[in-house]
């Protein structure tokens, strides 16, 4: 496979994802806005946060919209100029699977060119105005599809192994960059009723909330829930369970390697997986929630400029590796070439 499909390809799940993520985030903050105990202490810079555009918004529209949700939402879904909006990056993804089209399934393509016509429509609009959850259930329902369309109906080759990686690399830093965001709010005395909206909103905005309570020893505090949302490994979004999803499909991926030839990928993600796996809850107090989130969120990032050096743009450890073999040839003895 060439590198520009497998290029698209991850990149294709990589903005779904974070079309799910945003989607999920928006509607969970919107809810806790109508509520009256919330909305003194919840505002909307988490979401500016988490999606990396607080800088972007305040610059633009002041630092006092960003109490306004009105200003937030509208900025984070339609904005063209934004390059983190809802908008933008199903564009993105739409734009990728249109041109990997010859690899994926008729259903695949179809889940995601009809949520990109969708969006574009002046129904889209109007539901935005007058039903917001309705809104955000659509989008989040058709990354859904698309996901569970593409697993029963494309091959499981290696086009469909980046689009996997693509959503675990992206599911990890995204459940970080939300935990974060919500670990920086300012929301009272820890304990409070503001304090549990605030874990409840990290939960649900990771789609957390059935499985966490469901755990009979989680109780609602800070601890417990970036815990759960960091180390579990039986939980999908949980950044652990996906950079293990990550080296399961990085290992297949390698099997097809020349012998010896270096991948940067491998060593980012084991580097990162193990020092996650040596730390306790312990650990991460001792550390700082916010500075393990910002270390896992540092880490993804390096994982994904790993990703590309060795898989997605021209691979330079290819050509030095075949530069490597070419000199060993030339030294070696006449009838060592012929073999």
């Amino acid at each position: 496979m060439i590198s520009r499909v497998a290029q698209s390809c991850f990149w294709l799940t990589r903005y779904l994802e974070r079309v799910d993520a945003l989607a999920r985030l928006l509607d969970v903050h919107h809810a806790l806005h109508i509520d009256a105990a919330a909305a003194a202490t919840t505002r909307w810079r988490p979401v500016l946060r988490a999606t990396g555009q607080e800088a972007s918004f305040v610059e633009r529209l002041g630092d006092a919209a960003v109490h306004d949700g009105e200003a937030v939402e509208g900025f984070v879904t339609w904005d063209a100029d934004d390059a983190a909006s809802l908008w933008r990056a199903v564009g993105a993804a739409r734009e990728n699977a249109r041109t990997v089209r010859d690899v994926m399934s008729l259903e695949a393509w179809e889940a995601i060119n009809d949520l990109w016509l969708w969006i574009n429509r002046p129904a889209a609009r109007r539901l935005f105005e007058k039903n917001r959850g309705s809104f955000y259930e659509h989008l989040i329902q058709s990354t859904v599809l698309f996901h569970g369309v593409s697993h029963g109906t494309m091959l499981h080759d290696e086009p469909f192994t980046f689009m996997k990686l693509g959503r675990a690399v992206e599911r990890a830093a995204q459940t970080a960059r939300i935990l974060d965001a919500h670990v920086a709010q300012d929301a009272g005395p820890e304990g409070g009723a503001a304090d549990a909206s605030r874990w409840l909103s990290a939960l649900r905005s990771c789609c957390a909330y059935d499985p966490f309570f469901r755990g009979a020893s989680h109780a609602l505090h800070q601890t417990s829930v970036a815990r759960f949302l960091v180390f579990d490994q039986s939980f999908p979004r949980s950044v652990l369970y996906n950079l293990d999803e990550t080296r399961t499909l990085l290992r297949g991926l390698r099997k097809n390697d020349p012998f010896g030839l270096p991948r940067r990928s491998r060593t980012a993600l084991e580097r990162a997986r193990g020092e996650l796996l040596q730390m306790d809850m312990a650990d991460v107090e001792r550390r700082g929630l916010h500075s393990t989130l910002n270390f896992v969120i540092r880490a993804t990032d390096h994982l994904c400029d790993a990703i590309r050096d060795d898989y997605l743009e021209p691979p330079q450890a290819w050509l030095r590796h075949c530069v490597r073999v070419l000199e060993s040839l030339e030294r070696a003895p006449e009838a060592e070439r012929a073999a």
